[in-house]
């Protein structure tokens, strides 16, 4: 009886010490993030708070964004982390100005920048809670923007690693231009893909020449990946983009007979790709006349 008791005293205390340092620390720890409603008003906020914004642009269809809602978002370290901030999301596809004003060229893409609005640098793609918040305080430190890489790549112009991080952030901002120069020269500096930065790096400019409805610049990109690097770990992948960019440019025989040749040379595709692939061939057999 002893015991219970003072367990129960123990309890009550505990209960206590928590709910006075909270409300002396005068921060309250939501039970979810606070969205803010409109990117006006998350705007006034930040300003008038001095607090850095991250933006999170998604669309409806992507999974990757809907993995990024339902976990990253959800998770209680990430929620304590972004009372620190001003946090507002938006679908791209519907919100298109502000998607065009931060060249969002991906999804899920969050955007960190300063009070004023002006981006520090970007999360691309799907990240769980503990690597997504270490990314923004990288960035908030400086270390991994694109300032940052930029200025390394300058002292030293020989690092394949630093041409393809570069390469990459100009890609997630629609800089194609300087993007196409930095996979080039990774391919031309491991041109037997030792570091596997050779086959990424095509396999992103074909991925940045299908964005520019260069299609068959993009086919090219990818069928090199497939003659230079058979083995490599996107091989696949590229395999895979050439029967949808065909179906893109509107040739449907050669997309279909492309998807059913896949099926026949991977006999053991993972059931996720394999259900991805039939589902392309029925899709586009049903177009037919």
């Amino acid at each position: 009886m002893n015991k219970k008791g003072a367990l129960r005293r123990f309890q009550i205390f505990l209960f206590l010490f928590i709910s006075f340092y909270f409300l002396v620390c005068g921060k309250v720890i939501p039970k979810s993030i606070n969205w803010v409603a409109n990117f006006e008003e998350a705007s006034r906020i930040a300003k008038s708070e001095n607090k850095n914004m991250v933006l999170d642009f998604y669309t409806d269809w992507c999974k990757w964004c809907k993995k990024l809602a339902d976990s990253t978002f959800t998770d209680t370290s990430l929620i304590r982390f972004s009372m620190d901030f001003v946090f507002f999301k938006t679908n791209a596809e519907k919100d298109t100005a502000l998607a065009e004003k931060y060249k969002i060229n991906g999804y899920p893409s969050v955007i960190l920048t300063n009070p004023s609005g002006e981006e520090i640098d970007r999360v691309v793609g799907y990240a769980n809670a503990p690597d997504f918040m270490q990314k923004i305080k990288d960035y908030l430190k400086g270390e991994g923007t694109l300032t940052d890489l930029e200025n390394k790549h300058k002292k030293d112009t020989t690092d394949i690693e630093l041409w393809f991080k570069v390469g990459d952030k100009y890609q997630e901002r629609r800089r194609f231009e300087e993007a196409l120069i930095n996979f080039n020269k990774v391919v031309s500096l491991d041109p037997k893909d030792k570091t596997t930065k050779s086959s990424e790096a095509l396999l992103n400019m074909g991925f940045i020449y299908s964005k520019l409805k260069n299609y068959p610049s993009a086919i090219e990109k990818f069928q090199e990946i497939l003659k230079q690097y058979p083995k490599s770990k996107v091989s696949l992948k590229a395999e895979e983009y050439i029967p949808y960019t065909y179906a893109t440019m509107g040739d449907t025989v050669k997309a279909v007979t492309l998807f059913k040749k896949i099926l026949k040379d991977h006999p053991d595709l993972e059931s996720g790709k394999k259900d991805s692939v039939e589902k392309m061939i029925k899709k586009l057999e049903g177009k037919k006349e």
